[in-house]
């Protein structure tokens, strides 16, 4: 082989060789492109699948606070509400406002109990055991209080001028009947007079079976009257 082909021989290696090296070195970073993209696509295969585990637990979670709503809500709206009608069970037949402590429809014992605690120690006035009435010794009038009962419940009771003056303290008429009316939530009182030889006074009738009356020297009475349900059956 002359010197020639030798030297082209040589020329067309070191061609190949000029021609691979570039090819070798890119194969590297084409290698390492494609497993940097597939790297996210393998990765987001894993996210995709986390993702819709995660919300099972999310709806198990709202799943599991419906009965403790629901619980919630019985305890709010269901249980409170029985409350107050066994409690109106306790008080009996009990009617119109309850005036310190005594109200229709209660017992000789419970009216005797109030009556007792109404009165300051030392004062004039005495209860009878069977509280019926009240009577103030050194009085204009002694008799002073009086209470009536159908079937051993309070229908009716009166306070004299005298003995409404040591239950509320002195005042006006005016004053009075307007802090009764506030007190025991009465929402009028008519002008009435029974007989004409005595003076007007003023009373309100519920229509669930109460009256309430006030007289000029501060006298009031409350009794169980027919309520309007049972005033129409009479016209029927």
């Amino acid at each position: 082989m002359n010197l020639t082909q030798r030297i082209s021989g040589c020329g067309m290696k070191s061609l190949l060789v000029a021609l691979l090296l570039p090819l070798a070195a890119c194969s590297p970073h084409v290698s390492q492109d494609a497993s940097k993209t597939d790297a996210p696509a393998a990765a987001s295969a894993p996210l995709a699948g986390s993702s819709s585990i995660g919300s099972a637990p999310a709806s198990s979670s709202s799943t599991a606070s419906v009965p403790e709503e629901s619980d919630e809500a019985t305890e709010h709206s269901g249980e409170p509400q029985a409350a107050p009608a066994a409690k109106a069970n306790t008080e009996g037949s009990q009617t119109g406002p309850r005036i310190k402590g005594i109200a229709l429809g209660q017992t000789a014992e419970q009216v005797h109990e109030a009556l007792v605690a109404l009165l300051p120690i030392g004062n004039p006035c005495q209860v009878s055991a069977d509280a019926v009435r009240v009577v103030c010794e050194g009085t204009a009038q002694q008799l002073q209080g009086t209470f009536t009962y159908e079937s051993g419940k309070l229908s009716g009771f009166k306070f004299y001028n005298y003995l409404s003056s040591v239950a509320f303290g002195g005042m006006s008429f005016n004053d009075f009947t307007s802090n009764f009316m506030k007190a025991y939530d009465i929402p009028r009182m008519d002008p009435a007079q029974d007989n004409p030889m005595f003076s007007q006074y003023l009373k309100y009738r519920d229509d669930s079976g109460w009256e309430a009356g006030i007289y000029p020297d501060n006298t009031f009475y409350v009794k169980s009257v027919a309520t309007a349900s049972q005033q129409a059956k009479s016209f029927n």
